[in-house]
Parts: structure tokens; C-alpha cells; sequence
């Protein structure tokens, strides 16, 4: 199966076993927690990958007060915060992220 056949989950499964080379996983990883306003955070470390040192200024989508995602890349990590119902979208984003050669947008907002 290609990228654009998997689910954005199973993307990022894919991703994180491609990157555990019995020493990245020790120290770097994905984290997944819950926010209290509701939503979810997502944090992929991207040191030592294909994508360390990809950047782009945050972008973000509110269709209305209840549906938001919001996402940055610093170089080192992909951070991803979203509302409950929207994880599958931000984990979308970062499949477009990773896969993008040259995925730079400028900071931008999505209806």
C-alpha cells in the first residue's frame, strides 16, 4: 500500500516504525494526550529523520468554535493540537507534512 492509501493513523504507524532503528526510539518518539478544553495535543519528535529541520509558521482551521486544529513544525518537532473530532484531519496534515519535499506554508487559516 502507498501513503495515500493508508488512513492518517495508519500513516503515522507506518512512519514511526520506519523511523525505530533500535536507537531513535529511546530517545525520540510521538506523544498523544488529552486537552481539557476538549481536544487532543500530538507531538512527533522529528530529530534524526528525513524531516528534522522542516519548518513552516502555524496553520490552522476553525470552521466554527467547536471545530479547530491548529499546527506548527519547529525543525525538531511536529506539534498538533485539535478539537475531539478533528484528530483524523491534524494527523492528515502531518502526512501531508512529511510527505511534502518542500511543505512550507505560510501561517494560513482553513475554512
Amino acid at each position: 500500500m502507498s501513503g495515500g492509501e493508508l488512513n492518517p493513523l495508519q500513516f503515522l504507524q507506518g512512519w514511526y516504525r520506519d523511523q525505530c532503528n533500535e536507537d531513535w526510539e529511546h530517545e525520540f518518539g510521538i506523544r498523544m494526550e488529552t486537552l481539557d478544553n476538549p481536544g487532543w495535543h500530538v507531538v512527533v519528535d522529528v530529530v534524526d529523520t528525513d524531516l528534522e529541520g522542516k519548518k513552516f509558521e502555524r496553520r490552522w482551521s476553525e470552521a466554527d468554535e467547536s471545530r479547530w486544529i491548529w499546527a506548527a513544525a519547529d525543525g525538531e518537532s511536529y506539534d498538533l493540537t485539535c478539537d475531539p473530532l478533528s484528530l483524523e484531519k491534524g494527523l492528515e496534515w502531518f502526512r501531508e507534512f512529511a510527505e511534502g519535499a518542500a511543505y512550507s506554508p505560510p501561517m494560513q487559516r482553513e475554512k
